[in-house]
């Protein structure tokens, strides 16, 4: 991995990449809380410690099919020395607990059923045989404890079951309802609004005409949010002033957050961040060193976070992906990455489009029989086929000049391998 260590003017008026995502960590903040039912909290963002309201199991269970005994009467069973029990009754899952286990008896117990008071140790029923329907002869030992367990062995009331901004899963779900929990405190996700600025941009469905364009941006990026369960609305807005100013101000009373396509680069035509300006946004930061990306924008209006994002395709998909899409996340309570990400092998050398910058590459993740990472660079000359058909992005981070063939880099996978 080669290194430069000289300065370069190139985009020094720019932030570098990493310099925009943490400056979009710092201003974005979470849009409030709301309490759930156990079952439509799955995914969401805890917003509060999840804390055990009872024990689970409440008192000492069976984990097995078998014989509740008193250890000593058992201690040396084996299949040539059976030891004869006499068989007291039977305990059912949420079943009685009045039957006592007496040394030289048992109490026949099915799994989840209650421990009997004086036993000590379950013995499996496939290491015992009834004899008759109140003996039993016991072929194994069983030691304190065994096939038991114990009250509150899962969970513990006053136990943390989930802390405040883990992600709620089925398996915690589960375990937060054993211990007594039915709704939960998660972070609401925010309303997106999108707004497709140009003259030739033209809705999906609508009627076309030559030289406009449909809308694939709005759609990628509503399919992006709702895939992470984030609902939005989208308009377009002609390329004029007053018909920006109009989309914004309808939507900044409803949407926690506002995305813009296109009308954010530097031609007279391209006037989102004049009209912004004019509101009175607090801008951040406008333009970054980030290949492709470089043209978006993102400040603070009327509180809520707006990102100003190029009308290219790919360079909206990567300043959406890297920087606002996380952003958005952020409003959730979720600071995790929206891609993840895998190491792997590259198979060719790469350079880098400016080692001031941060760049983003196309890539197509294999794996090998061996299950070890491989990855090439997609090569397309069509940029929508390029985002609908690669299936991983490849960095050259700022600082690097470029990767060799056979380096293990990082790869952020776009489409999960089979």
């Amino acid at each position: 991995m080669a290194k430069e260590t000289n300065e370069i003017d190139e985009g020094t008026d720019y932030v570098g990449y990493q310099e925009a995502f943490q400056l979009i960590c710092d201003n974005v903040k979470t849009v409030g809380v709301e309490e759930l039912p156990m079952a439509l909290s799955v995914g969401r963002i805890a917003a509060a410690d999840i804390v055990a309201a009872v024990s689970y199991p409440s008192v000492d269970v069976t984990l097995k099919d078998g014989y509740a005994v008193v250890s000593a009467d058992v201690a040396k069973a084996s299949v040539q020395n059976p030891v004869r029990l006499k068989i007291t009754g039977s305990v059912y899952a949420g079943g009685r607990r009045d039957l006592k286990v007496m040394p030289g008896s048992t109490v026949k117990v099915c799994s989840g059923a209650p421990i009997p008071p004086g036993a000590e140790a379950v013995v499996s029923e496939e290491l015992c045989e009834e004899i008759s329907s109140d003996e039993v002869l016991v072929k194994a030992d069983a030691a304190i404890g065994r096939n038991v367990l114990i009250a509150g062995g899962e969970v513990k009331a006053g136990s943390i079951i989930v802390k405040k901004g883990g992600r709620l899963l089925p398996g915690y779900l589960g375990l937060a309802a054993a211990a007594g929990i039915n709704r939960v405190d998660v972070y609401r996700r925010p309303v997106t609004a999108i707004i497709g600025v140009g003259d030739e941009v033209v809705a999906p469905g609508a009627n076309i005409s030559p030289g406009q364009l449909y809308a694939s941006n709005l759609v990628t990026m509503e399919a992006w949010l709702e895939s992470f369960g984030i609902s939005s609305v989208s308009s377009i807005a002609r390329d004029n002033k007053a018909a920006i100013k109009k989309e914004l101000t309808k939507h900044i009373g409803d949407a926690d957050v506002i995305l813009t396509s296109g009308g954010a680069w530097g031609s007279e035509r391209d006037l989102v961040i004049g009209v912004l300006d004019e509101l009175g946004w607090r801008k951040i930061f406008n333009h970054v060193r980030l290949g492709p990306g470089k043209g978006i924008a993102f400040g603070i209006w009327e509180g809520k976070p707006v990102f100003c994002l190029p009308g290219g395709p790919a360079s909206n998909e990567m300043a959406f992906i890297q920087l606002a899409l996380p952003g958005i996340l952020r409003m959730c309570g979720d600071t995790r990455h929206p891609l993840p990400s895998v190491n792997a092998r590259l198979g060719e050398s790469v350079k880098g489009r400016h080692p001031a910058w941060t760049e983003f590459k196309d890539a197509v993740l294999s794996r090998d029989a061996k299950g070890d990472y491989h990855v090439r660079l997609y090569k397309h000359r069509s940029r929508l086929q390029a985002i609908a058909s690669a299936n991983g992005l490849l960095c050259v981070p700022e600082g690097i000049s470029s990767l060799s063939a056979g380096e293990i880099v990082s790869v952020q996978v776009l489409i999960p391998l089979d």
